[in-house]
């Protein structure tokens, strides 16, 4: 992390005509959007692979009409990841299933996440319910 931070700080000295004009608000916004995107990446890693089956089986898989025969094979690991490192991994989900609009719950995207990019269309794995 301290790389990142250090490489977003350089970019922006480099980028900068006048160092009067990193400011202040420069550091900040650098430091937000460094902050952001680690708690993202973190609440994403910190899933429960075990927690997302349960929530898939008992909140979406009825309630979407759908079975872990159709939903499950849909994406790669390289896939989910790179949709959950792109921060559309709500999104993802509600195009499977728009009916989840309504009822998706934020805190679900880590434990699914980890369900999902397990039992992966390349993860040899295949779930028992």
């Amino acid at each position: 992390m301290t790389k990142i931070l250090i490489y977003f700080i350089t970019i922006s000295l480099s980028n900068a005509y006048d160092i009067n004009q990193f400011t202040i608000k420069s550091i900040n916004d650098t430091l937000k959007t460094i902050l952001n995107q680690k708690s993202y990446q973190t609440d994403m890693s910190t899933g429960d692979a075990k927690k997302g089956k349960e929530i898939f089986e008992n909140r979406i898989k009825f309630y979407c009409g759908l079975s872990d025969v159709n939903i499950l094979p849909i994406h790669t690991q390289n896939e989910w990841e790179e949709i959950a490192q792109a921060g559309k991994f709500k999104e993802e989900i509600l195009k499977i299933c728009p009916k989840l609009k309504d009822i998706y719950k934020d805190k679900w995207s880590a434990d699914l996440y980890q369900f999902f990019y397990e039992y992966a269309s390349d993860s040899g794995n295949i779930p028992s319910f």
